[in-house]
């Protein structure tokens, strides 16, 4: 085996990894090569230092592991990556996710000595040797995401609050949209502040996104709350990566009245289903308001956390 770092030209192979281990937890094949290439570019720092890719002898990559940096002010470094189901089981994983937390406290060392930081990862809930190996090195489950998945066919049909309006999104208000999104997220569980430039190439600027099928909501001139929808490597799924609802305009169904506008927006694009992912224990209520707009849990994702930092273990964010 050889191993050296990743290189944007790695990202069709890094996706097609990702998709296997994630359905050998029972997951699905949900990441599209133009989505990791983003994310990728936007997260990590330094593709020479930050990652690591092995691959065998015939070119096939075996394992990959990523360390992303975080924003200004952050306290979360996502790492990222896995190892072949056919090569589980020799000790790859052990040395990637070692090297992944080493590099990690190495960029805290660097550039925030004196904060606390948490080291995350995640995996589907149906792989038990990953969580194993997660444990062996210290790393403790924190939280459960859900994956559902609802049918177009129908909607349940919710009328937006009087006095407001939606519409589709466009360039105009992608500012406005940015700082909405700050705002309705600042009090959600892990959030992290992203620049503005790096939020856009991920969200409004991403090859996947479908603006056709996405909707915001205005109180007068000001943004209420939005749903932004994506495409998904699934050809049949469309996927919503962002809901959110400012503080004012929350508990008056208006996330509902959204989705249900973009469920049809979606059916009527040709997609037979849309899918999202949401916190099991969202303090908005997300996961009931999902329920009631038809969807359904499909997969459990969980997220691992490991201090980085002299200061104690947390499991809720320092700062955001």
């Amino acid at each position: 085996m050889t191993t050296r770092p990743y290189e944007p030209s790695d990202a069709a192979a890094v996706t097609a990894l990702m998709n296997v281990i994630d359905e050998a937890g029972g997951g699905r094949a949900a990441l599209t090569v133009e989505g990791t290439g983003a994310m990728l570019s936007s997260q990590v720092a330094d593709f020479s230092t930050d990652t690591r890719l092995t691959f065998e002898a015939d070119g096939t990559l075996a394992a990959a592991g990523m360390v992303s940096m975080p924003p200004t002010g952050g306290f979360r470094a996502d790492l990222f990556g896995g190892v072949h189901p056919d090569r589980r089981g020799q000790g790859l994983g052990r040395a990637l996710l070692g090297w992944q937390y080493e590099r990690a406290t190495q960029i805290h060392a660097v550039t925030a000595p004196g904060d606390q930081w948490q080291a995350e990862i995640g995996v589907m809930a149906g792989e038990p040797t990953a969580a194993r190996l997660f444990a062996r090195l210290d790393f403790a489950a924190v939280r459960y995401f859900f994956e559902m998945l609802a049918s177009t066919a129908s909607t349940s049909g919710a009328a937006l609050p009087a006095g407001l309006r939606s519409e589709v999104p466009t360039p105009s208000i992608d500012r406005s949209l940015f700082d909405a999104h700050v705002e309705a997220f600042a009090d959600h569980w892990g959030a992290q502040r992203r620049d503005y430039d790096k939020w856009l190439s991920l969200a409004l600027h991403s090859k996947n996104f479908r603006p056709d099928l996405s909707r915001v909501a205005f109180d007068g001139d000001e943004i209420a709350g939005y749903v932004l929808t994506y495409r998904d490597n699934d050809p049949i799924r469309s996927y919503i990566g962002q809901v959110g609802t400012r503080r004012p305009w929350r508990g008056k169904g208006l996330a509902s009245a959204l989705m249900a506008e973009v469920i049809e927006a979606s059916g009527q694009a040709g997609y037979s289903h849309i899918c999202l992912a949401v916190d099991a224990d969202s303090p908005t209520g997300a996961v009931g308001v999902y329920e009631r707009a038809g969807f359904k849990q499909e997969h459990s994702f969980v997220a691992y956390h490991r201090p980085i930092g002299n200061r104690g273990s947390t499991d809720e964010p320092a700062t955001c």
